[in-house]
């Protein structure tokens, strides 16, 4: 089995998450399921929504193929890659791809704990705009490419500020993240 993860704060999850999904499973036949994988704490800056809160706005990406996973959550505190990964093999003995924004790549070098992380695991990277992909990718760093692949700049930071000024965000975020955000007063 093979499985891909996407990690984030998912604070809240918008349509550019959607997009990564869609065609993760439609340019890899090859990945079985994709876990959504909230972080509880994320290490460089804070979160915003409560975990119950992002974990409901993150059920409606999920089907039959994207699953939620809680392992980062039951962790607390600030997960890294390299345990998550262990742990999502030593549970489902699957291979484990970690699907990573072009912009991330550029951080890699911050990144804590990766001593042998790459034995673990690949990086599918997909391209986020403006974000380049740098000709020589780290070893275990995979491109997702098509001609027709859509990219966004869209982000949950860009989402949140709109929402602080009173800006709609209904193109950017599936209807009911829209309409939880606005029940629940979200990012005010």
């Amino acid at each position: 089995m093979n499985i891909a993860v996407l990690g984030g704060s998912f604070d809240p999850p918008h349509i550019g998450h959607y997009f990564v999904l869609k065609q993760i499973l439609e340019l890899r036949p090859d990945i079985d399921k994709i876990l959504l994988m909230p972080v509880y704490q994320h290490q460089w800056k804070p979160v915003q929504a409560s975990i119950t809160d992002r974990l409901n706005m993150l059920a409606c990406l999920t089907n039959e193929r994207v699953e939620i996973s809680d392992i980062e959550i039951k962790r607390k505190g600030i997960s890294y890659t390299k345990d998550t990964v262990k742990e999502i093999k030593k549970q489902t003995k699957a291979n484990v791809y970690w699907v990573v924004g072009s912009d991330i790549v550029a951080e890699y070098e911050k990144w804590d704990n990766t001593d042998d992380l790459f034995d673990f695991t690949t990086f599918l990277v997909f391209p986020r705009d403006p974000y380049h992909i740098p000709q020589n990718l780290p070893k275990g760093f995979e491109i997702i490419d098509d001609k027709n692949l859509i990219t966004t700049n869209i982000s949950s930071t860009v989402i949140r500020n709109r929402i602080k000024v009173e800006k709609a965000i209904s193109y950017l975020v599936p209807k009911e993240v829209e309409a939880y955000i606005q029940k629940n007063g979200l990012y005010k």
